[in-house]
């Protein structure tokens, strides 16, 4: 499955994430399984030999607030163990995420939630919104 693809620390933060929204409601299929994917994307580094961990996602941070636009230029969408292809996925897995969703069979709510649990403007319906801040607000307590 998609989910086991994923390391076992991304597994750990997705069930944090779902366990959170557990905490606070009700949570229906659509947005458990957004909770449990939303970063599957990440896998396409891992898989290519490109690794994201810390030592890269923290100065990325730093980087992309000095300097706007850099990270994009220096991504390479071409798959790769290269380190310009982990910075295409960081930037990119959300939407890498939800592409595999989609042709895993996931409905398209958990993979429009999936492709935009990191946009920072709230965008589809008045539902869609109140899942998307439920997922974002989880997945950034943990």
């Amino acid at each position: 499955t998609l989910f086991e693809r994923m390391p076992v620390d991304a597994q750990d933060h997705s069930l944090r994430v779902l366990a959170t929204m557990q905490a606070q409601g009700d949570v229906g299929a659509d947005l458990a399984a957004a909770a449990l994917l939303h970063d599957v994307g990440k896998v396409a580094a891992l898989e290519s030999g490109a690794y994201l961990g810390l030592w890269l996602r923290g100065p990325m941070v730093v980087v992309d607030a000095l300097s706007p636009g850099l990270l994009e230029r220096l991504a390479d969408s071409r798959p790769s163990a290269s380190v310009r292809y982990a910075l295409y996925v960081q930037q990119h897995h959300a939407a890498i995420g939800a592409q595999w969703a989609q042709e895993a069979g996931c409905t398209p709510l958990t993979c429009w939630l999936i492709e935009h649990h990191q946009d920072k403007q709230l965008s589809g319906t008045a539902d869609e919104r109140s899942l998307l801040a439920r997922l974002q607000a989880a997945d950034g307590a943990n």
